[in-house]
């Protein structure tokens, strides 16, 4: 049983490192152009930063796809309909992420041609670029959907089990309550995206997250008290 439990927290563990530690660094490092108000002149100085941001995208999608199915032997002892549940919504959230990537490539295309043509003002390519950039932000809140329900599932069963130690399990839990509570002031336009509250309501979450992938790889699930029902 100790075997199973490092295997599913191992894997479930790094999983969550390259859902979370490769879009942040890329974001961090390459993602600044992105806010620019001349989106298309960003892009086009910043090519090679929006094409890795892009495959960051990709990366992360994969991994929180990846995430729900390594969870899904792990939640299957609590209920099999709640295990594809939790499944189900992550490889969503997954598929959406990598969709959005297609954004990101679809800007720097666009920005090339914007360049060929010359950088005219007020023309067909910025409205555009400033239309794929909005769709891009707003598929950050779509993709948030699924995420925040998976999360609630199963950090909800993580507490109830003693999967994970109940303190972590909370912590969890908190943080993806204040997550939806910026997704509910981003999308209500109560607070501007690029505000820093909405950086401090997800910071919980994205710490939690990494402690939560640090202990798993080092300690596993504790499926000891699964084992006593």
């Amino acid at each position: 049983m100790d075997t199973y439990s490092r295997k599913y927290g191992r894997t479930t563990g790094v999983l969550f490192i390259l859902g979370t530690v490769p879009m942040i660094m890329a974001m961090l490092l390459f993602g600044q152009h992105l806010s620019s108000p001349d989106i298309l002149s960003a892009v086009a100085a910043h090519r090679l930063s929006t094409l890795l941001i892009a495959l960051a995208i990709i990366c992360m999608g994969l991994a929180c796809g990846g995430i729900g199915i390594s969870l899904y032997p792990v939640l299957k002892r609590h209920g099999e309909s709640l295990a594809m549940t939790v499944t189900g919504l992550r490889l969503m959230e997954g598929a959406l992420q990598i969709a959005t990537s297609v954004g990101f490539f679809a800007l720097v295309a666009l920005s090339q041609e914007f360049v060929k043509a010359g950088n005219p003002p007020d023309s067909f390519y910025q409205s555009a670029g400033a239309a794929i950039n909005a769709i891009n932000n707003w598929a950050t809140n779509i993709y948030a959907l699924p995420f925040m329900a998976a999360a609630l599932i199963y950090y909800a069963v993580f507490f109830k089990t003693g999967l994970v130690p109940r303190w972590l399990a909370a912590w969890g839990f908190v943080g993806i309550l204040l997550i939806l509570g910026s997704w509910l002031a981003s999308v209500l336009v109560l607070v501007d995206s690029s505000s820093s509250v909405l950086f401090l309501f997800n910071m919980p979450i994205l710490v939690q997250e990494l402690v939560l992938a640090v202990w798993l790889i080092v300690r596993g699930f504790n499926f000891r008290p699964a084992a006593q029902t």
